[in-house]
């Protein structure tokens, strides 16, 4: 059995709990098809070694909520942030009637964790005999699932239903800065209560972070986000930010950029996360943006963020 582990910020040893993260699952002989016809990814892809990181859009495209899609046993689990499950949830249902698919909130049933380090890893082998090898790889027993996650370096997300018999020994923070902040290094856009529905995939960088399948068929609000991709309409995308102070959660928030000796209306900030006096943010900004570029917070002018180079290609 594994020791307990510590939070060791400085040497990104960490283990959080990831007490904003939910979990809908589906259940039924037509989940796998009727989740197709709902999300941006190919579901015919899910394996149970697998996983798939998807968006859940509404008929004009607009993003419900974003996810990690897991197998576990007979059912597909979406695990995403709180604040918008209720209502991607709901969304999912209003079609669902016509399946042979029941959709739940099961987040009280599951401990979620994230971390990084070998006392992490050596936690994770005690339970599961070894660990997922590649971005997005899982492996999973009776006592749950284990998702590798390679950006921005190594770390693992791990699912165990409340019952199981053997949990993780971890001496974990409450605070679930950590990760939230390597997902805003990864370049991973993702929605909030306050940022909900605003925004096509494109908007959010998931194309770049294989998040879309543009040879599947048809699902809800397909046709924007195919016109998006072949028209070239998409003038905002996802960008990263630092500024050298602590903040508190800064999503929703307005972002403006200065012209002379006027500010003006910049962006908006989708995550934010804390850490040692360092707070990094995502944030949907002009696609154009230049490496460098400064912005403020509209409600707390003294604040100023520099955006930073993305992981990836904006394709």
């Amino acid at each position: 059995m594994s020791q307990p582990l510590t939070d060791h910020i400085q040497t990104k040893q960490y283990a959080n709990k990831l007490k904003n993260s939910g979990v809908i699952q589906l259940t039924g002989e037509e989940r796998v098809n009727y989740l197709q016809g709902q999300i941006t990814a190919d579901v015919n892809q899910l394996t149970q070694n697998n996983a798939l990181l998807a968006s859940h859009c509404d008929f004009k495209g607009k993003v419900w909520s974003v996810f990690y899609t897991l197998l576990w046993q007979n059912s597909i689990l979406l695990v995403t942030h709180k604040s918008v499950l209720d209502k991607s949830l709901s969304e999912l249902n209003k079609y669902g009637v016509f399946a042979k698919v029941d959709i739940t909130n099961q987040s009280d049933n599951w401990q979620i964790t994230g971390g990084s380090g070998d006392l992490f890893e050596k936690a994770i082998s005690d339970l599961f005999d070894e660990l997922p090898s590649g971005d997005r790889k899982v492996i999973s027993n009776v006592y749950g699932l284990v998702m590798s996650v390679e950006s921005p370096e190594q770390r693992y997300l791990v699912l165990q239903p409340n019952n199981t018999e053997n949990k993780l020994l971890l001496n974990e923070s409450e605070n679930s800065d950590l990760w939230e902040i390597a997902d805003i290094k990864s370049g991973l856009g993702d929605i909030r209560e306050t940022t909900i529905n605003e925004y096509v995939p494109q908007m959010l960088n998931l194309q770049a972070m294989d998040a879309i399948d543009f040879e599947k068929g048809c699902y809800m609000g397909q046709e924007v986000v195919a016109r998006t991709k072949y028209l070239g309409r998409n003038k905002r995308a996802g960008f990263i930010l630092t500024t050298q102070t602590d903040n508190k959660d800064l999503s929703g928030e307005q972002l403006e950029y200065q012209i002379g000796e006027n500010w003006r209306p910049g962006g908006k900030i989708l995550r934010s996360g804390s850490e040692a006096g360092q707070t990094w943010i995502f944030a949907i900004l002009a696609n154009d943006t230049q490496v460098g570029s400064a912005f403020r917070v509209k409600s707390s002018p003294n604040t100023i963020f520099v955006a930073q180079a993305l992981p990836y290609p904006l394709l």
